[in-house]
């Protein structure tokens, strides 16, 4: 059970550390109706990490028992296709990443940020959870790991509630502590804010190139 966790916890930074998605967090908690819009914000996220975690674990164990008990064969395989495409998206998102001196356009969804019901709220949260194919390639590998680890039913809930907590605490947590102790909260979420928008692509070509590359050499180990 722990190796499984320890083979998800990358997976789950790769999607813990998601800026667009912190930021639109931050800029609802800013808004007028910051409290219900930003709850529902959030609402939407969990669910659909969680919708994701499950439909991925279930339809890992429904191939797994197709083909064979178990998934030691193609381990290596796996660990292979998610280290290459971490470094492919690391040398993408550090192409794409603003030149210095350059604005980007300002994304669509920010525009519609002050006309966000609770209910908007929640499909934008469940909408950013899951059009990643980055986020959708982590949460992927991690259901196919719980899957094909042999563990209890018991034991997969739990791997897979600690992957979702982790998954979805970057979100959850500045929006709870928002919802408790709004004045507390407002001068270090809006620094958070600013430094996610001035550094946040540069960290997650960082992020990305050390999962990937710690995942390559999880594959080597593995066919060694």
């Amino acid at each position: 059970m722990l190796a499984v966790i320890g083979y998800t916890l990358p997976l789950a930074l790769i999607v813990w550390f998601s800026p667009t998605r912190v930021m639109a967090a931050t800029l609802l908690l800013f808004s007028g109706r910051a409290r219900p819009v930003a709850g529902g914000y959030a609402v939407g996220w969990v669910l659909g990490i969680s919708l994701c975690v499950v439909a991925f674990t279930i339809g890992a164990a429904l191939a797994t028992a197709a083909t064979s008990h178990s998934t030691t064969g193609s381990t290596p395989l796996l660990y292979l296709v998610v280290g290459l495409t971490m470094i492919a998206m690391a040398g993408v998102a550090w192409r794409s990443r603003p030149r210095p001196g350059v604005k980007r356009p300002t994304p669509r969804w920010m525009l519609m940020i002050d006309r966000l019901t609770p209910m908007s709220a929640l499909g934008l949260g469940f909408a950013f959870s899951i059009v990643s194919p980055t986020h959708l390639l982590a949460i992927a590998a991690a259901g196919a790991a719980i899957a094909g680890a042999g563990l209890s039913v018991g034991d997969q809930i739990a791997i897979g509630l600690v992957f979702i907590v982790i998954c979805t605490s970057s979100v959850t947590v500045p929006v709870g502590a928002a919802i408790l102790a709004p004045q507390r909260t407002e001068v270090p979420l809006r620094r958070l804010h600013d430094w996610l928008e001035k550094h946040g692509p540069t960290t997650v070509v960082v992020v990305f190139l050390v999962i990937g590359v710690d995942f390559l050499g999880k594959a080597i180990a593995a066919l060694s």
